[in-house]
């Protein structure tokens, strides 16, 4: 079923949506002006379907701001992203701090290494807010923790001796491979 005709309530003159459309800088707001100086130019009525067409928006987000002009006035109007401060983070900074103490002195409750799952389970008890290996993994990377751990030795490595030995063979084993070798002539 189609969607009834909405108009542009007259918060404003048509001149001074022109003249806010011509001087907004920011290009999100100035294309929303756009669409409501278009509604609004004396002469020919054009619909909500016809703006959103001409300023490249879909009609369904046309109409959400129409409303929210209609509702609010300009002030509805304009881009609010930049006034979202996003949610709480899950660890504060006492808990941050507790976490590095965590991972410096204490080890996972397994024994090995610090994993994301380790450490998603350990901010689980601390906050009781269920995160997700990769959110853990995420904290790790803010806090810049790297697990250093010497590379494993090879269970037959030989001691610093046979090392020793293997390098005076070695040594002989060269000289006596610089012979030259004969080529048929």
């Amino acid at each position: 079923m189609p969607q009834p005709p909405l108009r542009v309530s007259t918060h404003l003159s048509p001149k001074a949506i022109e003249q806010k459309y011509r001087k907004c800088t920011n290009a999100r707001n100035k294309i929303r002006w756009q669409l409501i100086w278009i509604m609004t130019r004396p002469g020919k009525k054009i619909l909500v379907t016809e703006a959103a067409t001409l300023v490249g928006f879909c009609n369904n987000w046309a109409r959400i701001l129409v409303k929210r002009y209609n509702d609010g006035g300009e002030d509805a109007l304009i881009d609010q992203r930049k006034n979202n401060v996003g949610r709480e983070p899950i660890l504060n900074a006492q808990q941050i701090e507790k976490l590095k103490k965590a991972l410096k002195e204490e080890h996972p409750e397994d024994g090995g290494l610090w994993t994301g799952p380790k450490v998603a389970q350990w901010i689980g008890k601390e906050t009781n807010q269920a995160i997700t290996p990769q959110g853990a993994w995420i904290w790790l990377q803010k806090i810049s923790f790297s697990p250093h751990v010497p590379r494993p030795a090879h269970t037959k490595s030989a001691t610093p001796e046979e090392r020793e030995a293997f390098k005076k063979n070695s040594e002989n084993a060269m000289k006596s491979s610089r012979k030259t070798i004969r080529t048929k002539q």
